[in-house]
């Protein structure tokens, strides 16, 4: 996968890009809603959910768009099908995954920009996410209703098959029930 792939997969945050609902193809079926799992159909991840929390799935021309919803808490995971290219160094791959990220990151936060009056936005910096390298920003935000301040964080990584852009927001009462939801998630598995 080339830099210009993520590029145009960012192009998602605008009116460009056109989009399927999928949510017929991929809903959450009483079976997985009682156990609380949440497949996505191509196998890209898995995560727990509390059964009464939305989950709706869109397709883009480079992939999909999971957004899952429960009154000021959300959840949002971009994935795109991709190859990453063998490295001969981790370097190599770290260097790839920092500016591949960087057009996600900066879709992200215009985007909260559009909403939020923002502040926080920290830098971007290295992390693990499930087990695997990532990249990560935090940003407090400001909507002027009951629900402020929120908190919210995104991260960028790759899988083996596919790259993640997985947004976490939600008021500071329930961040920590979000933080509980997204340490759920199964990357590929």
């Amino acid at each position: 996968m080339n830099t210009l792939c993520l590029l145009v997969f960012v192009s998602i945050f605008g009116p460009a890009c056109s989009v399927r609902n999928l949510q017929e193809a991929a809903p959450v079926n009483s079976a997985v809603a009682s156990s609380r799992i949440y497949s996505a159909p191509d196998n890209a991840f898995t995560i727990k959910l509390p059964s009464d929390w939305n989950v709706k799935r869109d397709q883009t021309d480079l992939g999909y768009l999971t957004v899952i919803q429960h009154r000021a808490a959300n959840i949002t995971i971009l994935t795109a099908n991709n190859s990453l290219p063998e490295f001969d160094t981790a370097e190599q791959k770290s260097h790839l995954l920092v500016e591949s990220g960087k057009p996600f990151f900066e879709g992200w936060i215009g985007s909260l920009e559009k909403q939020a009056r923002i502040e926080g936005t920290g830098k971007i910096y290295p992390t693990r996410f499930v087990g695997l390298e990532a990249l990560r920003t935090d940003v407090i935000y400001y909507r002027g209703d009951a629900d402020d301040p929120r908190l919210g964080y995104s991260v960028f990584l790759f899988g083996d098959k596919t790259s993640f852009f997985i947004s976490v927001t939600g008021s500071r009462a329930r961040f920590k029930n979000l933080e509980s939801i997204i340490s759920t998630i199964r990357i590929e598995p």
